[in-house]
């Protein structure tokens, strides 16, 4: 039996560059590009120019075109609330737990085209009835937006510890090669797998928080993914936190987009010299998961 730690996974990928041999040589040449400051963070914001109001919520659908909306609960509410969002382009749904009075963002990431918006309150047990729906037209500036901002899942805020941190750790990079390689080195080394947390999570759902993490230094595998994938959209490189099937059980890991190459997925391979397996929760553990990823919830 393979331990807990085994079922979690992160995987980040990255292109070979064309080697042919086995052992991958490491690409050390990359473009240079901007590195960039605290200042420089993108974070959605609640102008409340587009509302769908309800009794229970409220949605703000103001910059659709930058991929995003704007929810929050209008009072405190004993009933759960859930928002749902669907696209007509792919008919996929996702269902998200409100439970903030500070507006937050849900990501807009199944591409251009109709989406219905849908507020649900509890009646009881799995049972929801629908409070406010509406149908909006989506066309995003540029397709990366939705994997540029904070979300409900990958959260952070002005001031948060995460946002120095992340500038921090690639201070000393002029190209975002380096910047991944560096900040997927910080979450392997900073974060050892919390089996307790590991536990409480089979019974519950449990969002990651980035500042506790920090704080605590330990974490499950969708910790890792939301730490890495944080701290790369900080630094304004496109990353998606992935759920989804391995060969094991349900995981979450970590794409990254790089320009030029476009969205690469899990077959990584990266090392100080070399092209090794590159996986942050079992380079953590020193597991190595050789098996097949099948992505269903993109966030």
């Amino acid at each position: 039996m393979l331990k807990k730690i085994s079922l979690c996974i992160i995987t980040l990928s990255l292109f070979l560059f064309g080697c042919q041999s086995e052992k991958k040589k490491y690409p050390s040449e990359y473009p240079s590009s901007k590195s960039y400051s605290e200042k420089d963070i993108l974070y959605p914001q609640n102008s409340k120019q587009q509302i769908l109001s309800s009794s229970i919520a409220i949605v703000d659908y103001s910059h659709t075109d930058l991929g995003y909306i704007m929810a929050y609960l209008s009072h405190e509410n004993k009933k759960r609330v859930k928002i749902q969002i669907t696209s007509s382009q792919n008919e996929q749904t996702y269902n998200y737990d409100l439970v903030s009075l500070e507006p937050i963002a849900f990501p807009l990431q199944m591409g251009n085209g109709k989406y219905m918006i849908k507020i649900l309150e509890n009646i009881q047990g799995k049972q929801y009835a629908i409070v406010k729906t509406l149908e909006i037209d989506v066309q995003i500036k540029d397709e990366l937006s939705p994997f540029l901002y904070p979300n409900q899942l990958v959260n952070y805020q002005k001031g948060d510890s995460i946002t120095h941190k992340a500038i921090e750790v690639v201070k000393k990079d002029d190209n975002d090669l380096q910047r991944i390689k560096d900040i997927y080195t910080f979450v392997a080394d900073y974060l050892t797998y919390d089996d307790q947390k590991a536990a409480e999570a089979n019974e519950k759902y449990i969002l990651p928080d980035l500042n506790e993490l920090l704080k605590v230094k330990k974490g499950i595998c969708f910790d890792y993914a939301a730490l890495m994938v944080a701290m790369l959209r900080i630094n304004h490189i496109p990353a998606r936190l992935i759920c989804g099937n391995t060969d094991v059980e349900y995981h979450a890991w970590v794409e990254v987009y790089l320009k030029g190459k476009g969205w690469v997925n899990p077959d990584i391979f990266m090392d100080e010299k070399t092209w090794t397996r590159m996986d942050p929760t079992f380079a953590s553990s020193k597991f190595d998961y050789d098996g097949q990823y099948d992505a269903i919830y993109y966030y």
